[in-house]
């Protein structure tokens, strides 16, 4: 099956030729939109035929994986001084994980800022991140409380970009025309 498909560039003339060009890219998209749904509905229901499966494995997995935490914190002295035990068929241990703050039981973040700011220590541990408000610019410039001369000095601009679209009528479908594509 070849999918390679030859585009010949159109040279748009006349409005009769867009007229054609945009009942093509309708039909392109009709295509488009009709088999990303078959296979959206190929991909669910391959998703589904696995679902059950890979639930009651993992549901046992969890259980055996609980099973066997159990044993090793029951039985530390068979660690010995080591984090892990290797057995024929793997390795069951403990990782060290990399180090987080957390908060002491009932206590929320706030007042560990709170803390923080009102001990002579704590300022060293405290970040403010200082940037621009682009929102606030834009509605400035957009209400003349700030001009575009003076933002120029600062070293910025407020722009608008303009995009092309073709906006498909994919709501009449005439025959379901497929566009030729040569």
């Amino acid at each position: 099956m070849n999918n390679r498909i030859k585009l010949k560039s159109p040279a748009v003339k006349t409005r009769v030729e867009m007229e054609t060009l945009v009942r093509d890219i309708t039909g392109l998209k009709l295509n488009e939109k009709l088999l990303i749904a078959g296979m959206d509905a190929e991909i669910k229901a391959v998703r589904d035929s696995y679902e059950s499966r890979l639930t009651t494995i993992t549901q046992v997995l969890g259980e055996k994986t609980a099973a066997a935490q159990a044993w090793a914190d029951a039985n530390p002295d068979e660690f010995g001084r080591k984090k892990s035990i290797e057995f024929t068929h793997g390795t069951v241990g403990f990782r060290t994980g990399t180090p987080k703050l957390k908060t002491l039981a009932k206590i929320k973040w706030d007042a560990v800022l709170q803390s923080l700011r009102s001990c002579r220590w704590g300022a060293a541990y405290l970040r403010v991140k200082e940037e621009i408000n682009k929102e606030q610019i834009i509605a400035d410039v957009g209400a003349r409380i700030l001009s575009e001369a003076d933002l120029r000095k600062a070293g910025a601009q407020v722009v608008r970009e303009e995009s092309f679209y073709v906006e498909p009528k994919l709501t009449r479908v005439e025959a379901r025309e497929t566009a030729q594509v040569a």
